[in-house]
């Protein structure tokens, strides 16, 4: 068998060091792929495979790029959760013996800088997991910004929150932890899971340390963190394993609780449309598309953070409401720093490209243009009062020296590619500026030497050219060609002409050439210098950066605050909910009649549990819904959608909403129902909100009945949560008037001509009726039908044997019983279901069940 080329040899002993990865392999203007590689990326690419080697033994697939559309290559291979290790050639190719060729980077999901890969407004979190004896570490950083947080928790319910509320694209977990049976299933609810492993000699606590250049973690308040530490040196050390930098923009690790913010677990952000809705998963009708009208994309993140982490903290509630209240207030000074702050780019992702390694020459002007707009946002915020915009005046900090220092490196409008130089300022190196010299005093020889031999050889059309590929020469037609001096060298021949070159023209070449080649390798050079002295301030501009954001989020809440008519919520310590006329931020935007608004008070006194009746499309889920969405705008420090609010801060929103199934790990509508309901009682708390919307529909009407009644007993004396449950089970009507702190509330109806119309206003009492038939009209089922339905409910209704419509129409035979079910038929009969509890009914149809 003949033996493998070197190249491929090459390419095999990379390849066994990145067998997780697809490798791109660098081979002058492309990359390639072979083998496996080659196959699965030409699949998800849609490009050509063939083969090298094709009809003998070596023959391997492969397919390739070129070289400068790596990046819309990239984006898709990550989306369909990929690694990609780029091998890039490192010598001059151009020399003898084969080029020698490195991976300079690993692209995962996690850990992708491309632009066309990233929504600008959300972060692309990576996280590392650990645990131990059921207590977890978790370290999450976002390369592309620099954050970099820890935390511990012993509850995994807590752990899987924290995970759905981050949405990470990929997580790292050691292999003996993947390879505990426990957590299989835990681990297969999360995308893009990868095991790395420190090697025997790496020690998390000291990965950290030599990274932050501190003798210890107490200064970042995690050093008592043994498991945070260790996903957090784990992640650390995974990234640089990656990017080959040392990721000089990851200043700092925090630490932050779950106590320091209200935990949102999957259920209320799924089930609340925080940023998609339910019934279509699409952005649009979420609360986050009513929110965010802000201005940069440090504010489109932020604000999607604060969503996530609403305040506990009654201080830092008012805090940004008095910050808000002042720029509705002060309207032009709000115009002033939003016209300032629309010029800021995206610091964070700005500084996470410098720090990988991957900004450009146009970056640094970015930087330059943005840190400069800065002092004019101080001086417009100079005379506000309120103490969260004086502390952001504060942070953004004074970067008069790095401007400066850019102003004077680099051009207004440098090259956009390092490779074709134009970058650095003339007067910043004397070096570099007597090469510049060189090289145009060469071109102006050019001219001169071209007027020179238009006058030796009277030949007018002569000119002295350039390409990459032939260099100098001067160019000459066809017709004139009788004239060309004895000294012209031929160079090329043309279809019109000829091209030549001389002694005298060579000499200048190769000065000119080698000029510009050293101008070149020495801007590079340069800008490698200047991007070091930026690394240098990398603190204080993520500083700066997340106030520009915290100032976007809050002039943002003003906007929509005055856009909406919004009103600043009072802030309680009594435990109590008191909303005039609220209404639902998100519903009210999209109807074109007015939102009927409504009242809403709980308290531990009087009102701490509320039952709420209605018929579907009546208004009941919007009305739970609106009351969990203004107590979480509050905690985010927004003002909200009513006409007055006097609000508590509540530790945790708890919603069970509707039926679904979660088929995909096999539990029914009924298990999903009674898993979050378990999820609610274990966890809820006197200060927590409880929304429960239709509980019990996933089984049978006296188990639902039965275990709705049950909860609601329990939540009262047990836990003595503020809750709003809305129902069609108008049998729960009666527990609520045997417990003292429960009130049973309605939604009005309007009855004309046997029509009903639905008001959407709550009132104090219980609903009578369902008017499930009218809801069925509503939806549009046909009208034959709608008039069957009243027949068979008056029948129901006066407990008389349904008429059973023509036999042509029906369609069916009728059901024949046997001896031991007819017998239970006349048993069920002679029930008198009006004096029956949910228990006895319960009991009763077990005996009936065992006769069959």
């Amino acid at each position: 068998m003949a033996e493998l080329t070197p190249m491929l040899k090459q390419y095999q002993a990379i390849k066994e060091k990145h067998q997780n990865e697809l490798l791109f392999f660098r081979l002058g203007d492309f990359y390639e792929l072979f083998g496996e590689d080659a196959k699965e990326a030409s699949r998800i690419l849609n490009i050509v495979l063939t083969a090298r080697h094709k009809g003998t033994a070596h023959e391997t697939p492969m397919c390739g790029i070129p070289y400068h559309a790596l990046n819309n290559y990239l984006s898709k291979l990550i989306k369909a959760g990929k690694r990609v290790a780029i091998c890039e050639q490192l010598s001059d190719p151009t020399l003898p013996g084969i080029v020698k060729r490195e991976v300079i980077r690993v692209i995962t999901p996690g850990t992708t800088l491309d632009e066309a890969g990233l929504n600008d407004k959300n972060n692309n979190y990576i996280v590392s997991l650990v645990c131990h004896k059921n207590y977890w570490g978790l370290a999450v950083a976002d390369l592309t910004t620099g954050e970099f947080k820890m935390m511990e928790t012993g509850d995994q319910d807590i752990l899987k929150s924290e995970l759905f509320r981050l949405s990470p694209a990929e997580v790292i977990i050691p292999t003996i932890l993947a390879n505990e049976e426990k957590n299989q299933k835990f681990f297969q609810t999360l995308r893009n899971v990868n095991t790395y492993n420190l090697s025997a000699f790496d020690d998390p606590y000291r990965i950290l340390t030599t990274h932050f250049q501190t003798k210890n973690l107490q200064s970042f308040g995690v050093e008592n963190l043994r498991l945070g530490i260790e996903a957090a040196g784990i992640l650390l050390a995974y990234l640089k394993e990656t990017q080959k930098t040392d990721l000089k923009h990851i200043s700092k690790v925090l630490r932050y609780t779950s106590g320091t913010y209200m935990v949102l677990d999957e259920a209320t952000i799924r089930n609340l449309e925080l940023f998609n809705t339910s019934f279509t998963g699409e952005y649009r009708g979420s609360l986050l598309s009513v929110l965010d009208k802000t201005l940069t994309n440090l504010g489109g993140r932020m604000l999607r953070r604060w969503l996530l982490l609403p305040l506990l903290n009654e201080d830092e509630i008012n805090y940004r409401q008095e910050a808000v209240k002042e720029f509705l207030s002060q309207s032009n000074v709000a115009s002033d720093v939003r016209e300032q702050i629309k010029n800021i780019a995206d610091l964070e992702r700005l500084i996470g490209r410098i720090g990988c390694n991957k900004a450009n020459p146009r970056d640094l002007v970015g930087l330059r243009m943005s840190l400069e707009n800065i002092p004019r946002i101080k001086n417009i915020l100079t005379g506000c009062t309120s103490k969260r915009l004086q502390n952001v005046s504060t942070e953004l900090g004074d970067h008069k020296i790095l401007t400066e220092y850019l102003n004077q490196s680099i051009l207004d409008e440098p090259s956009a590619l390092l490779s074709d130089g134009g970058i650095i300022k003339d007067g910043y190196n004397e070096q570099l500026d007597e090469l510049r010299q060189i090289s145009k005093g060469g071109k102006d020889w050019l001219l001169n030497y071209q007027a020179q031999e238009i006058e030796r050889t009277k030949i007018n059309t002569l000119k002295v050219r350039f390409n990459r590929i032939f260099g100098y020469y001067i160019e000459i037609t066809n017709s004139n060609l009788n004239q060309v001096p004895e000294d012209y060298t031929r160079k090329q021949t043309l279809v019109n002409g000829e091209r030549f070159t001389t002694p005298e023209l060579k000499e200048y070449e190769e000065k000119i050439l080698g000029a510009e080649e050293r101008i070149i390798k020495l801007e590079q050079q340069i800008f490698v210098e200047v991007l070091e002295k930026v690394t240098q301030h990398f603190v204080e501009i993520q500083k700066a950066a997340d106030a520009v954001a915290e100032l976007d989020v809050l002039l943002n809440f003003a906007q929509i605050a005055g856009e909406y008519n919004y009103v600043c919520p009072e802030i309680n310590s009594n435990g109590v909910i008191d909303i005039k006329n609220g209404r639902h931020p998100v519903i009210e935007r999209f109807i074109s009649e007015p939102y009927v608004p409504n009242d809403l008070e709980l308290n531990h006194e009087k009102n701490e549990f509320i039952l709420l009746t209605g018929p579907n499309m009546s208004g009941k889920s919007s009305f739970l819904r609106q009351a969990a969405l203004i107590s979480l705008l509050m905690q985010m420090g927004s003002f909200v959608p009513a006409e007055k609010a006097n609000l508590c801060v509540v530790d945790r929103i708890f919603t069970r909403v509707g039926a679904s199934d979660n088929l995909s790990q096999g539990v029914s509508t009924f298990m999903a129902e009674m898993q979050e309901a378990a999820n609610i009682l274990n966890n809820a708390t006197r200060d927590s909100l409880i929304i429960l919307d239709e509980l019990g529909r996933g089984t049978s009407t006296y188990d639902g009945v039965s275990i709705a009644w049950s909860i609601i007993e329990y939540i009262h004396n047990h836990l003595g949560a503020k809750t709003l449950f809305a129902t069609h089970y108008h049998e729960l009507t009666e527990v609520i008037a045997k417990l003292e702190r429960t009130e049973n509330y309605c939604v009005a109806v309007s009855e004309n001509d046997g029509r009903v119309v639905f008001l959407h206003k709550i009132l104090k009492g219980a609903s009578s009726e369902s008017y499930g038939i009218e809801v069925a009209r509503l939806a549009g089922l046909p009208e034959e039908l709608i008039d069957r339905a009243k027949e068979i409910l008056l029948s129901l209704e006066k407990k008389i044997a349904i008429k059973a419509p023509n036999q042509a129409l029906q369609g069916s035979l009728p059901l024949q019983l046997n001896s031991k079910e007819q017998a239970v038929v006349r048993k069920i009969g002679e029930l008198n279901i009006d004096e029956l509890t949910p228990l006895e009914a319960l009991q009763k149809m077990a005996e009936l069940k065992e006769k069959l």
